[in-house]
């Protein structure tokens, strides 16, 4: 059994019916909106045998805390409680005509930004892989511990972690998250970032492969860098694998990204486990961390054609009919 934790907020997402700014008074669809417990949800949805998906969490005791455990119960393992007096985060998802997509926050001093390390620290004793984002170390000063703490437990501990970088401009300053990223990535084992966001945080003009290539010179293991529809690149110091993407009719593009990520740990996940994986020689890891980029660019594609955000992720069932048709 592969043991799967990660930790972070989750919020009642409510997606626009209608094209437009954001209107209060519109028709809205109510889902579940979080980084990391979209990960868990799409890694299990693909079904790789022996993986158990842990989430870890704080909610508020109101509406949009029951609906995200109602709606998380039964996918993943829940090891999030509700405090009373406390609110869980919401946000408003709106389309404009040109395909742009924007969100409206209402997260500020949500149960899930007084998250400590002392709510992950139990299940990460037991735990095959960490998951952890960008956005959890921007919502409070003890977010931001809590990762690190996760982090330096994790490398003591011989843990493989998984580091998507999930920029989120509403949160801080480029300046401010260089900083911390520089520092979770290097102790990520696998490391994912979009090539707009590097470019956003570190404006070097960079290509896709030359963030891969020196962020694998910080960690030491696979970094892999998307470029939206225009697939990703993946290297580990040894093999360059690109892939070109698949071109769909974008729907929703939210949630891709966790798709992807979904994909890339399923795909790798099928055929090995994570340690071995990271452990093996050049030539055998690279058919592997192929059939992974593929697997993870097929999750981003499905999700891109379809409403919602947890509600799009794909299963291994439609990953593979994509493939076939």
């Amino acid at each position: 059994m592969t043991k799967f934790v990660t930790f972070g907020e989750t919020m009642g997402q409510y997606n626009a019916d209608f094209t437009g700014v954001y209107d209060p008074e519109g028709a809205y669809m109510l889902d579940c909106a979080g980084a990391e417990s979209n990960v868990a949800v799409g890694l299990r949805k693909l079904g790789v045998p022996d993986v158990e998906a842990v989430w870890v969490s704080r909610l508020g005791d109101d509406e949009a805390g029951r609906f995200v455990l109602t709606e998380l119960r039964g996918r993943i393992t829940l090891r999030a409680e509700q405090f009373a007096g406390e609110k869980t985060g919401i946000s408003y998802l709106n389309h404009h005509a040109d395909g742009e997509h924007f969100k409206t926050y209402f997260r500020k001093d949500s149960a899930a930004s007084r998250l400590t390390f002392a709510y992950v620290e139990p299940h990460l004793r037991d735990a095959d892989i960490l998951h952890v984002t960008g956005i959890t170390p921007a919502l409070s000063p003890t977010c931001h511990y809590a990762v690190m703490s996760a982090l330096e437990h994790a490398d003591a501990k011989g843990i493989p972690v998984s580091f998507d970088l999930n920029y989120r401009e509403q949160l801080w300053q480029p300046s401010d998250a260089a900083k911390v990223f520089e520092r979770m990535a290097a102790f990520a084992s696998i490391f994912k970032l979009g090539h707009d966001e590097a470019e956003l945080i570190w404006d070097k003009g960079w290509s896709a492969q030359d963030y891969a290539k020196r962020f694998q010179q910080l960690n030491g293991g696979v970094v892999v860098v998307t470029r939206g529809m225009d697939g990703a690149v993946a290297f580990d110091g040894s093999n360059f694998i690109a892939h070109d993407g698949y071109a769909v009719d974008v729907v929703d593009p939210v949630g891709a990204g966790d798709a992807f990520v979904a994909g890339l740990l399923g795909g790798i996940l099928e055929r090995a486990d994570m340690k071995a994986f990271l452990n093996m020689e050049a030539d055998a890891r690279n058919p592997i961390l192929t059939h992974a980029l593929r697997v993870a660019n097929v999750c981003g594609a499905l999700t891109c054609t379809r409403h919602g955000d947890t509600a799009a992720m794909p299963s291994m069932p439609e990953v593979r009919q994509f493939l076939a048709d």
